[in-house]
């Protein structure tokens, strides 16, 4: 890492093609096959144009370090708004280094000016350095799992066949 300053910035919409690689990046750090670039950059620019979801970029110069994506929701559950920590990548030169911790930071200050009362993220329980930040910034693990279904779903039931009677039990006849 050079002696150049780091600048954490909120994206606008021309900074798509920064986005993209950092998260396909990201994607191909899990072990699945990164997405497509353009398909990627029409969801990015589509989300920067919603305003449903920020991203945020850690740069030094032209070098991209890090991304983070918050999602903004409304809960019925708590009445209230709050923002969810969708993708947070860092390139592997710059861990450690504090980017994560300013990078966070900024994001939480930007949801909260945004009207959140509380952030949530999923974090793998494999991954310590990120459940330590987390931590520092008072994020607590709940005791939901989160469960994911890809679609369509196949199910055996047709709901829209029409219903039919089943027949009365024995001991059901009057």
């Amino acid at each position: 890492m050079t002696d150049m300053p780091m600048t954490i910035k909120l994206c606008e919409p021309d900074d798509t093609p920064q986005i993209v690689p950092m998260i396909q990046a990201q994607v191909a750090a899990s072990g699945r096959p990164a997405p497509d670039p353009d398909a990627l950059a029409e969801i990015v620019h589509a989300l920067l144009i919603s305003q449903f979801s920020d991203f945020v970029l850690a740069e030094r110069g032209d070098m991209a370090l890090g991304v983070l994506q918050i999602n903004y929701r409304l809960s019925t559950w708590e009445v209230a708004a709050y923002a969810v920590i969708e993708d947070f990548y860092l390139v592997p030169a710059a861990r450690g280094r504090g980017v994560g911790t300013r990078m966070l930071d900024y994001a939480c200050a930007r949801a909260e000016g945004r009207g959140a009362t509380f952030v949530q993220a999923t974090v793998p329980t494999t991954d310590r350095a990120a459940r330590r930040l987390y931590e520092a910034f008072n994020f607590t693990a709940n005791t939901h799992d989160l469960w994911q279904s890809p679609l369509p779903l196949g199910c055996a039931v047709d709901f829209d066949a029409p219903e039919t009677e089943q027949p009365a039990a024995a001991n059901d006849a009057s």
